[in-house]
């Protein structure tokens, strides 16, 4: 069995290195089959990555997780397994086909949602640092001894 450390090093050094090198052979012979072949492989490795997030945090108790995982990314990009595409094909270009309508809507708002989201946010930081530092400016007043006392 190999562990969390382990698997994390393999699943990054084999999931990224040899499909970058594959990728810049593709792009570089302009081979449009190939480039679509390892388009759909980083599209399948994204979300895998982010489903490996969630799942690192509840799975690793599960035995032979680890060694599925890298037997996943494994399957993904071998080409005697076109997995990649499978899950690619089946799964993840339905899907989005279906809501990329909605996907695009929201890519076009999130600009103008966040430009919104963050000057209130500021807006609000700036009024309650503004109120903080009144605070302890009339704090630090009245801490400070009179002058009249200071004679006493």
């Amino acid at each position: 069995m190999i562990g969390y450390h382990a698997a994390m090093i393999f699943c990054t050094a084999a999931g990224t290195v040899f499909p970058a090198y594959k990728s810049f052979k593709a792009l570089r012979t302009n081979d449009e089959e190939e480039t679509q072949k390892w388009l759909k492989y980083w599209v399948v490795y994204a979300l895998f990555v982010v489903a490996q997030f969630m799942a690192d945090l509840i799975l690793p108790w599960v035995p032979l997780y680890f060694e599925a995982k890298v037997a996943f990314i494994l399957w993904l990009q071998l080409p005697q397994f076109n997995g990649a595409s499978f899950v690619y094909l089946s799964f993840i270009e339905p899907f989005l086909k279906a809501k990329e309508e909605k996907i695009d809507f929201a890519i076009a708002n999130s600009g103008r949602l966040a430009k919104e989201h963050s000057s209130k946010v500021i807006s609000s930081i700036t009024d309650k640092a503004g109120s903080l530092s009144s605070e302890v400016i009339k704090r630090t007043n009245k801490a400070k001894p009179s002058a009249e006392s200071k004679a006493d």
